[in-house]
């Protein structure tokens, strides 16, 4: 009896932690506390602004990391609507650039499997501005499904991106597995390249990666003088 009122205590705690997430997660949705912000992206051998990467921010309580939102949603059932919002909110931006700028904008595979990308760009006729980013840690099983509902809009101009290169094993398989335009170095890897041997190393094998299968690479994070030199004598 002592065992079995343990558990159910602690189910029960589960249930109420979820519900609390879930109510969280419906607030937001129901009184769009979140917004976009545009983070620009640069030519760095020219320091010319290419294009901007459109990032969420919440305005709700409690404060913290978008992408802790985002896990939270998921956790919860809601994370492919809150993604969905947040992508309408970044396309909004999407006329307002000129021609010679891309923006990019962030989707889980779940919610590319879905078919969500087929309402959010259906009244955007080229897509040879807009880059997707593929931002899922974790392994996808079935790539052959995910580059087949992505076809048709790569046919129309939609670029690939896969985020977070370098920081752990299920980005590598994105990047072997959907043959993507783009291709960004997590900011582990950026940080301190000037002074770490093994950074620069693995960066340089992603520079010739790139070169290889026709990629861009990008570099996020970085935050010194030193680094960005570094980075453009390796050809990022």
């Amino acid at each position: 009896a002592y065992l079995t009122g343990k558990i159910i205590y602690r189910e029960q705690q589960r249930s109420s932690s979820m519900a609390v997430k879930r109510a969280r997660i419906r607030k937001v949705l129901q009184n769009d506390a979140l917004s976009m912000v545009y983070q620009p992206i640069f030519k760095i051998q020219s320091r010319q602004v290419i294009g901007f990467e459109s990032l969420a921010r919440f305005s709700d309580l409690p404060e913290r990391p978008p992408d802790h939102w985002f896990h939270e949603a998921h956790a919860v059932g809601l994370g492919i609507e809150l993604e969905v919002r947040a992508i309408e909110h970044a396309l909004a931006a999407f006329p307002l650039l000129t021609q010679d700028l891309v923006m990019t904008f962030n989707a889980s595979p779940e919610t590319i499997m879905i078919g969500a990308l087929e309402k959010l760009l259906a009244d955007i006729p080229d897509l040879t501005r807009l880059v997707v980013e593929i931002t899922e840690h974790a392994v996808v099983s079935q790539y052959q499904d995910i580059a087949a509902v992505l076809q048709p809009f790569r046919k129309r101009g939609l670029q690939i991106a896969i985020d977070d290169a370098g920081a752990g094993y299920a980005s590598f398989r994105h990047i072997l597995n959907l043959a993507p335009d783009r291709i960004k170095l997590d900011m582990s890897l950026t940080r301190d390249i000037d002074t770490d041997p093994a950074r620069r190393a693995l960066t340089v094998a992603f520079v010739h990666f790139a070169r290889d299968t026709g990629s861009k690479l990008i570099a996020e994070g970085v935050e010194t003088q030193e680094e960005l030199t570094t980075l453009i004598e390796l050809g990022v």
